[in-house]
């Protein structure tokens, strides 16, 4: 039953997730600039760093962050640490936000029935 239960809700999830938009729209959020790399000196340079991952560097005593996709968008974003920061602080809030609407929904949604029907199966109960 429990395992049916984890089918059932993947279904459920909609449309497959893009990762790299997500990325983007929360660096875009929290204030990163957005940079093409229009130039095949930048596309190269920024080729050699871990792609869509934000990393830190340094540059002439400056701190920054930088996230960067070479191969599809050939773009980068660059931001400050209180942009890295805000941004980690937005991802919390989102996650804190989507476990609020997960449980929301298991209390509104028709999907998901009636609890008791399978909280002994899901809880390990017999």
């Amino acid at each position: 039953m429990a395992a049916t239960l984890v089918l059932i809700l993947a279904g459920c999830a909609g449309a497959p997730v893009d990762k790299t938009l997500q990325a983007e729209e929360l660096l875009g959020t929290a204030g990163f600039q957005l940079k093409m790399a229009d130039k095949p000196a930048t596309l190269e340079r920024i080729s050699r760093i871990p792609q869509k991952q934000v990393v830190r560097g340094i540059i002439k005593d400056h701190e920054v962050y930088v996230w960067a996709d070479a191969v599809g968008c050939r773009c980068y974003y660059t931001g400050t640490r209180q942009n890295y920061e805000q941004m980690l602080q937005i991802r919390q809030e989102n996650q804190a936000q989507y476990r609020i609407n997960l449980y929301d929904a298991q209390g509104h949604d028709p999907l998901w029935g009636n609890p008791a029907d399978w909280e002994d199966d899901l809880l390990g109960r017999q």
